[in-house]
Formats: structure tokens, C-alpha cells, sequence
């Protein structure tokens, strides 16, 4: 099996989803290559489910990845976690002018994949 280098590197905490029932969720902004290919600034929801705890993360890779949802609950807990106090959320040089609710916090991992 080959390996996917994903670069997490953006979190959007409080994104309100109102396509049906209105609800949070978080986006995650990362780049990724694959078999010789670089996707850059692919987009992935995560819901926290009230009812038991769990997360529901949604993203259109282009190939399969059983590793990706994992990863990306660990890089969630990772922006909002305990060191989220020593993350920059205004970015290297104050307030981002595009939005000011983005956690910019890089961290790689290589995870199995394969083409679909």
C-alpha cells in the first residue's frame, strides 16, 4: 500500500451549516500528495454528534484513505486542544483580513491509501 503525505494546516471552528437543520461544524483546510500528485487546499467537514460523542467527517479525497477520518479528529482536537493557547489564530502578522475565526496550526502525517 502506498503512503499519503497530508499537511493539515487551517481550522475553522464555527461554521454554521444551514443546508437543512441548522448545525455546527468545523472545516479543515490541507494539502495532500499521492502517487505522484500534489492536491492543494481540499476542504473537510467535521460535526461533533451530540447524541453519542462522536465525530462525522466528510471530505471528497481523490483516492481511498481509511486513515483520513481519524487523522483529521486528531487534528481537530490537536488546534482545540490544551496547546491551542500557543497556536496563532490571527496568523504571522495580525488579524487575517479574510476572516478572523481561522486556527492556523500546521501538522504532517503519511497515512495508507490506495487509488480507487
Amino acid at each position: 500500500m502506498s503512503k499519503a503525505k497530508f499537511v493539515f494546516h487551517g481550522l475553522y471552528p464555527d461554521v454554521v451549516d444551514t443546508s437543512g437543520t441548522p448545525k455546527e461544524i468545523a472545516k479543515i483546510l490541507f494539502d495532500v500528495e499521492f502517487d505522484q500528485q500534489f492536491h492543494s487546499h481540499l476542504m473537510a467537514d467535521i460535526e461533533l454528534i451530540k447524541e453519542d460523542g462522536e465525530f462525522e467527517v466528510r471530505s471528497q479525497l481523490p483516492f481511498n484513505c481509511k486513515q483520513f477520518v481519524s487523522a483529521a479528529v486528531q487534528y481537530y482536537q490537536y488546534a482545540l486542544g490544551p496547546q491551542a493557547a500557543q497556536i496563532s489564530h490571527s496568523g504571522p502578522k495580525g488579524a487575517s483580513i479574510a476572516t478572523n475565526n481561522v486556527i492556523r496550526a500546521q501538522w504532517h502525517t503519511e497515512l495508507d491509501a490506495e487509488n480507487y
